[in-house]
């Protein structure tokens, strides 16, 4: 099964990359052109790009991304980008008060505003991606009552069947897989030096399984 930790990791990129050029543009424009200090503007801008990098550090610890915490997340961070819009929009409905200096506050105001528009866009498609994931996610196999591991077939609605996401698209995916370093991006990301429960556990069970095989059947 393929990895989808870059697809996540590329959205995260992207939403880095949008959050930190609306923190860019509003501090330049309160130097500039007097756009006032808001809260909601400085808070959601700078939150936004501190919760994105502490995500991508996280996506090279994580075993695999938790598509509840990927959907609450980027539902969140785009609502709040979303709002900002409507409050430069009325920023601008209100700057004709200043004056000469009116044109560049409200040039200020559409370049905020169609930036975060952007940003809000590419949430909610990371928002739509992970909870579509989540609703449509099967287990791999079933346990059958004879007590046999069986392959679950397809489900035969196309719509309950879970995206096939792919890193830019297919063919950016099969030229990148030819290195090694997309490969360790798939895998783990990171080798931690300390291991999850998770895989402890997985270990464990492992090693238990290899000592009942290599002890000798006893035979009265």
């Amino acid at each position: 099964m393929r990895s989808k930790k870059p697809v996540w990791l590329l959205f995260k990129l992207l939403e880095l990359l949008l959050s930190f050029c609306c923190c860019f543009i509003h501090w330049r424009c309160c130097k500039t052109q007097g756009i006032p200090h808001i809260f909601l503007l400085c808070g959601c801008y700078g939150g936004s790009s501190i919760i994105c990098v502490l995500s991508i550090v996280g996506m090279f610890y994580a075993e695999k991304p938790t598509m509840k915490l990927e959907s609450v997340f980027s539902a969140l961070l785009g609502t709040l980008h979303l709002v900002t819009i409507f409050v430069h929009m009325y920023l601008a409905l209100h700057g004709d008060r200043l004056g000469d200096n009116w044109q560049g506050f409200y040039v200020c105001c559409r370049d905020n505003a169609k930036v975060a528009l952007y940003a809000t866009a590419v949430y909610y498609l990371h928002c739509t991606f992970a909870l579509d994931l989540l609703l449509t996610h099967r287990p791999r196999y079933i346990e059958c009552p004879d007590g046999s591991v069986r392959k679950q077939p397809r489900h035969p609605r196309r719509s309950m069947r879970p995206l096939k996401l792919y890193f830019i698209s297919i063919g950016a995916e099969n030229y990148l897989n030819r290195f090694r370093w997309f490969h360790l991006l798939t895998a783990n990301m990171l080798v931690s030096a300390q291991p999850s429960q998770k895989t402890l556990d997985v270990s464990s069970n492992s090693k238990e399984e290899e000592i009942q095989l290599a002890q000798p059947l006893n035979v009265n």
